[in-house]
């Protein structure tokens, strides 16, 4: 084999290949003028209070010398990494790099919003339009026979349960079994939804009081039910549901400032979308 057979050979070599590019990487860097300010990593008096704050904050005890001369390290350590691989590039077209750096716009567009407190009046406003978010849970007491999965079969042994209940009679012949009580008593509708699901507790607030009634479906299947007593929450008070509506202020704040903030930033840009063929 004579020397250029051996270099081709060699040329294919993918260490070679590794080396190649490191060397290209390192003649680009060091090619570089250095930016001075880059390049200086300023550990000062503020940034030290702040490293050891966390720290107390963390482990309720001020750091010792040699635990806050390591903190100071991995700061450096940092932002060594950091500065550098911001030099290679490596943060373009990084989705998890942008949707950090977009978190860190969102927080300093709602941070006027997340210190703010609202009025009574603004907070009252919000209990007027929609009410019902803000009351108490109906609560609901009830009988129910279950007759099974969904199904024609079903749904003809409910009519003839109902026409039995209805005479005051028994129906329990018709009854499957199922891992749930027949008889709730003040349960409140999120309960009742955990278990029927729901739209059956849903359709409980339109029944009648006193009476069989159904089939009234649910995750389990049919059922005819009998509603024996149906609660009337009171109107909301400001006093017993502050903190409720407070954070849902709070949300509907950020949610406007965050639009904001975009809008007004996506004014600057010129977006071109090009949809594929």
């Amino acid at each position: 084999m004579n020397w250029r057979n051996g270099a081709a050979h060699l040329l294919r070599e993918p260490i070679v290949h590794f080396l190649i590019a490191g060397a290209l990487v390192f003649a680009l860097m060091s090619g570089r003028a250095p930016d001075l300010g880059e390049r200086r990593i300023v550990v000062n008096e503020a940034l030290v209070s702040r490293l050891a704050n966390r720290w107390t904050e963390s482990f309720r005890r001020a750091p010792s010398q040699e635990e806050l001369d390591g903190l100071i390290a991995e700061y450096v350590r940092d932002q060594v990494y950091y500065r550098e691989a911001l030099s290679l590039g490596l943060d373009q077209d990084d989705e998890v790099v942008m949707r950090r750096m977009r978190n860190k716009m969102l927080a300093l567009a709602t941070s006027d919003v997340e210190a703010a407190t609202p009025s009574d009046a603004e907070l009252q406003k919000l209990i007027d339009k929609d009410p019902a978010r803000y009351a108490a849970e109906v609560t609901y007491s009830f009988d129910q026979l279950y007759l099974g999965a969904e199904s024609p079969a079903a749904r003809a042994k409910a009519a003839e349960a109902l026409k039995l209940l209805q005479a005051g009679q028994s129906a329990d012949r018709f009854a499957q079994p199922a891992p749930i009580p027949s008889n709730y008593s003040q349960n409140a509708a999120s309960d009742v939804a955990a278990v029927f699901g729901g739209p059956f507790a849903d359709s409980l607030l339109g029944l009648p009081l006193g009476q069989w009634t159904g089939p009234v479906s649910s995750g389990l299947g049919l059922h005819v039910v009998r509603v024996a007593a149906r609660s009337n929450p009171a109107r909301p008070e400001l006093e017993k549901v502050r903190q409720q509506v407070t954070n849902d202020w709070h949300n509907s704040a950020r949610q406007r400032a965050e639009e904001a903030a975009y809008r007004k930033v996506l004014a600057n840009y010129d977006v071109v979308i090009e949809q594929p063929k």
